[in-house]
């Protein structure tokens, strides 16, 4: 195994020079290999494509499947007196939206995240229906998905008026910093009927230092530049 004099890169054993800097090799107790495996092929060629579409049914077909399966066994064979394949088929249909619908539907970033949310509401609907427990559902749940929606709603506005990132990030990073201290307070209500702001206040506080940062960054140009350079950005 031989290094770079120059740059200390470590180098393949048919490397006649150094990959990085193009210094010589020069190595008596590891001569170069000429006929050495190259660390690369040798031929350019493209990676087949992945079937999206094949590989979203397959897997639908698969949680279809065992779906299938809770069912029958809660019916037939353990504790039918229980349904608890109800969860588990609702918990395998929010799955499917989450990770199987993109590879069948090439939806807009937006349309998914709203598609999940609705997934995901429908689902703490259906365990609120099971469990007789509206009150959380409407008190807690709701609130916090129109919560999630909202900040999520923010950053993309953003993006679709700006094509800068540094304003997609901060106004992403302040609608977080919102949601938290939101989200703290819905918990807050619904537990004690009072907000009483704790750790979101923390994460508020850092929140802001890191909004005025970057809000800094994008007002001045020769800092902004500097930053893209640093960054590769």
């Amino acid at each position: 195994m031989s290094y770079c004099v120059n740059c200390g890169v470590e180098l393949d054993a048919s490397a006649r020079a150094c990959p990085l800097c193009g210094t010589p090799v020069v190595n008596p107790c590891a001569p170069v290999q000429p006929d050495a495996p190259l660390p690369f092929p040798e031929r350019r060629a493209e990676v087949a494509p992945v079937d999206r579409r094949g590989a979203g049914l397959t897997l639908s077909v698969m949680l279809a499947a065992a779906a299938a399966c809770c069912a029958v066994l809660n019916r037939f064979f353990f504790f039918p007196e229980v349904p608890w394949s109800v969860y588990a088929v609702g918990g395998i249909f929010v799955f499917w939206v989450l990770a199987v619908l993109p590879l069948l539907w090439r939806a807009h970033p937006a349309a998914r995240a709203a598609l999940s949310i609705a997934a995901a509401l429908a689902y703490t609907a259906l365990v609120a229906f099971l469990t007789h427990g509206w009150g959380w559902y409407v008190r807690l749940a709701l609130p916090v998905a129109l919560a999630v929606c909202a900040a999520a709603a923010v950053p993309c506005v953003t993006a679709a008026m700006h094509r800068s990132i540094l304003a997609v990030t901060m106004s992403a990073l302040a609608a977080l910093t919102v949601f938290l201290v939101v989200l703290e307070a819905l918990i807050d209500v619904f537990l004690t009927g009072r907000f009483a702001p704790g750790w979101s206040l923390i994460c508020a506080a850092v929140g802001v230092v890191m909004v005025a940062t970057l809000l800094v960054v994008r007002l001045r140009p020769r800092l902004r530049e500097e930053v893209r350079k640093r960054f590769h950005i």
